[in-house]
């Protein structure tokens, strides 16, 4: 309360007469230990929260009493912790703003008029302050809610609870087994154009049942729900519903199933999605079982599962902690915080929390917007890249909603009456704070790296394959002995190719005999069995050829290098398989992919270079920038490297080899350190490369990176 018991203002209220509008309904609520009252308006879906103080003064309000007379009553009954005049006044101000205070004055009709106007602008500003959602009110469900209550009754409760238990739960179990079906070759199939349509027509139905679960929750526990509308999320209509009734449930774990109700919903769709999944075949029905999936999953994850955005999770955390609107408090703490410690305002009032609520509010207020702010980016970048004009403007329109329009009202704050007397301090802290930043980003140098991935790199002419498929029968070179190109280093055997060689010299040894049988006699027939001869000869040197294959030799000069070589001999090989290799070099090199971006920087700015192997990723060997592939490649050196080899480079799904890139890529032979006497397992793996920079600025470092964005994805 504040320490002045009177007021200047007094006389202005001290003859009223007021009392609570009739259809308010009070409710008394513990939060954290402590006893507060809720007074509830079911005409606009509000709840307001007051101390046991104010409620007092309320419950006293009938409308006979004078304000004079309830402040007396009040004091007399309450004491030290009755309100100051003030308190009063601040307290009659917030039930008019509400429309919830009747007096016994005429009512201003101009004022109500122009204060309900005023709150419908107020949240036509929010929805267009915030690009990301506009809202539209479309109906009122709760007699439609009333109809079905007996259904509702029995989905939510322990019989409901169990029948979602039996079906998610083998759903969790299933799932790990089929996650490469899932996953693979996952963002090409979601940013398809015809699945693009798809998930566009599935994500409001399956929102639409989400906030049915919202809605049947609060009817199961006696509320009423009376606004159901569509939000335009990102340019796709998105059902809500109005469940703030729940706020006055007394249970905080009754609260928390109301706002967990939605998820669950949507878990158990996924769930059913999933096994009729597993059991179509590919067809529409399975791609949009799939786009269920993808809805209900994506969508809980990064939104309605984050407690960071205002969704979901932030009201079950709301509830389980019992700190209702914990964001608007963050929000003003943190206002608090630096009025008083930053700028020096003493006479701030100071919020009445625990040590603990204090951690609470900090970590949320800093975490919730920084959180906030790159998922809006994200979102904006994602449209941009798709719709360029669009994006940009999205854009534009984000960076607006959470910086300028903060920025002008927090220098609207500092005009504050409060602040007046520590002006200079606020114009100091402001400026400084301002240098800092700049400062920091634009001065200070920062690590500068860049992390790409490459394959552990032989070219073609090391690795020894088997040319045809056949039983090994000897190695012929010793492993770990040198030889040169066109030595034999070893001998396969095919039963196949044998007979068929056999059969080929017997076929041309006959059409020998007939053609020089029929050369004296008959030169018509002479003719025939010449071309025939000539086929079979042709077909003999074919078979030759491949039987010549089964002895393999070196393509270049090395050292022969075969894993586990007791094991080869009898071992049946396919064409292509690999062998062994032939080394010409005492070190690992690593082909690096780097995109068109980081190119430049890698070529041109790099002090220091350090590789990790996949299958050793504790320990870090130094390299050296050996050389660079001289002009841009379009294929990846290994399919490892791609998206769908578990890499992070995008290639094109019409390319049968998967190694085709959507975009021009530069290659860089780094030759690793410390690894000599590399064995087999190291080649064809991934590595990671660490390229390090001379330090430099942060900001331009993000200047740079914003620069390579717009060039490699709006091509601008």
């Amino acid at each position: 309360m504040s320490e002045a018991l009177v007021s200047s203002s007094w006389y202005r209220v001290a003859q009223l007469q007021p009392r609570l509008r009739s259809h308010a309904r009070l409710h008394r609520m513990r939060y954290r230990g402590a006893l507060w009252y809720l007074v509830q308006d079911p005409v606009s879906q509000r709840v307001h929260r007051f101390t046991p103080a104010a409620r007092f003064f309320i419950a006293a309000m009938n409308g006979e009493r004078t304000v004079q007379q309830l402040w007396e009553l009040t004091n007399r009954q309450l004491g030290a912790d009755a309100p100051t005049q003030d308190d009063v006044i601040r307290l009659l101000g917030q039930l008019h703003a509400a429309d919830l205070l009747q007096s016994d004055v005429s009512p201003d009709v101009t004022e109500l008029f122009e204060r309900g106007q005023q709150q419908e602008r107020s949240q036509r500003q929010r929805s267009y302050f915030n690009p990301m959602a506009l809202r539209v009110h479309l109906w009122d469900p709760d007699r439609f809610l009333q109809r079905v209550r007996p259904a509702i009754d029995l989905l939510w409760s322990r019989w409901g609870g169990l029948l979602w238990l039996l079906v998610v739960a083998p759903a969790l179990v299933l799932l790990p087994l089929h996650w490469d079906d899932l996953t693979g070759n996952f963002s090409d199939r979601v940013k398809a154009s015809g699945n693009l349509l798809m998930l566009w027509l599935v994500f409001p139905v399956i929102k639409a049942l989400h906030e049915f679960g919202h809605a049947a929750a609060v009817k199961r526990g006696g509320g009423e729900v009376h606004d159901v509308g569509v939000v335009m999320l990102v340019l796709i209509p998105v059902p809500y519903v109005e469940a703030t009734a729940a706020t006055v449930f007394r249970s905080r774990w009754h609260r928390a199933v109301v706002a967990a109700s939605g998820m669950a919903v949507e878990v158990f769709l996924a769930a059913i999605a999933f096994y009729l999944w597993l059991l179509a075949e590919p067809s529409l029905a399975r791609a949009v079982l799939f786009n269920v999936m993808v809805v209900a999953g994506v969508s809980t994850l990064v939104f309605n599962g984050n407690p960071l955005l205002r969704y979901d999770a932030y009201y079950i955390l709301s509830d389980l902690l019992e700190m209702p609107n914990l964001a608007q408090r963050a929000t003003r703490y943190i206002g608090y915080l630096v009025e008083r410690h930053a700028f020096g305002a003493t006479d701030v009032d100071t919020p009445e929390v625990s040590r603990r609520d204090k951690a609470w509010l900090l970590a949320y207020g800093v975490l919730s917007a920084c959180y906030r702010v790159l998922v809006t980016v994200a979102i904006a970048l994602f449209i941009a890249k798709e719709f360029f004009f669009v994006g940009v403007l999205l854009a534009l329109w984000a960076v607006g909603a959470m910086a300028v329009i903060p920025l002008v009202r927090m220098l609207r704050q500092l005009g504050n009456p409060r602040l007046r007397p520590h002006r200079q301090r606020v114009r100091a802290v402001i400026a400084g704070f301002v240098v800092a930043v700049l400062v920091l980003l634009f001065v200070v140098p920062a690590p500068f790296r860049t992390v790409l991935e490459g394959v552990a790199w032989l070219p073609p002419s090391a690795m020894v394959r088997a040319a045809e498929e056949g039983f090994v029968v000897r190695l012929v070179a010793t492993p770990g002995s040198r030889v040169e190109a066109g030595d034999v280093l070893v001998q396969l055997a095919s039963p196949t190719l044998q007979s068929k060689l056999e059969v080929a010299e017997g076929r041309v040894a006959e059409l020998q005999a007939v053609y020089l049988s029929h050369l004296r006699d008959d030169r018509t027939q002479a003719a025939i069995a010449l071309e025939q001869l000539n086929a079979a000869q042709s077909e003999l040197a074919t078979a030759r050829e491949h039987a010549a294959r089964l002895t393999v030799r070196a393509d270049t000069a090395g050292v022969f290098m075969v894993q586990r070589p007791q094991d080869l001999p009898g071992r049946f090989q396919k064409q292509g398989d690999l062998i062994g290799y032939v080394l010409d070099r005492p070190q690992l090199v690593a082909r690096v992919v780097a995109t068109q971006d980081a190119a430049d920087v890698v070529r041109a700015e790099t002090t220091r270079v350090q590789v990790r192997l996949v299958h050793e990723p504790d320990r870090v060997f130094e390299g050296h920038l050996q050389r660079e592939v001289p002009a841009g490649e379009e294929y990846l050196p290994s399919r490892v490297l791609a998206l769908e080899g578990g890499g992070q480079l995008a290639t094109d799904a019409r390319d049968s080899r998967g190694e085709r890139t959507l975009e021009r890529t530069f290659q860089f032979d780094v030759a690793v350190q410390g690894v000599t006497g590399a064995t087999p397992l190291f080649f064809g793996q991934r590595v990671h490369a660490r390229f390090e920079h001379p330090p430099e600025p942060i900001g331009q470092q993000w200047l740079r990176s914003m620069r390579r964005l717009f060039l490699s994805q709006f091509h601008v």
